[in-house]
């Protein structure tokens, strides 16, 4: 499964994550759409991440009622079948990391942009990264 992780020491806050996921989650520049967060620590430079971990058993999935959480076998992330999902928001509850969102009531989660995500290739300071790559 392809999953990727973040070098925080090499973020810039330049927000090129952000910005992608958000056009790709909904076609504008909207950061409350997107699935990757930056916390900008202006003064000392050391950003903060929110991001899926895609967990090998995932909270998310245990929370919700309706089994609407489950791995894409293509790319192995895990997803929200939204004929399913109640919208009943366990799952943005359950995660420990905070990285589940709602926007207008519906739970958002990543789905690695179905096995290529866009934030490593939009990260030109290198700071995303494949998981496996961490070095």
């Amino acid at each position: 499964m392809m999953k990727f992780t973040i070098m925080s020491d090499l973020c810039t806050g330049c927000m090129n994550c952000v910005t992608v996921c958000s056009l790709l989650q909904c076609g504008e520049q909207d950061r409350s759409a997107s699935l990757i967060r930056v916390n900008l620590e202006l003064f000392s430079g050391k950003h903060t991440h929110i991001f899926c971990r895609q967990c090998e058993s995932p909270e998310c999935r245990r929370a919700c009622p309706a089994g609407a959480i489950n791995k894409d076998l293509r790319s192995g992330a895990w997803v929200i079948n939204y004929d399913l999902c109640t919208k009943c928001g366990n799952c943005v509850e359950a995660c420990p990391f905070g990285a589940m969102f709602r926007r207008t009531g519906t739970p958002l989660k990543c789905d690695l942009c179905g096995g290529n995500p866009a934030c490593l290739e939009a990260c030109t300071f290198n700071a995303i990264i494949p998981a496996e790559e961490r070095s």
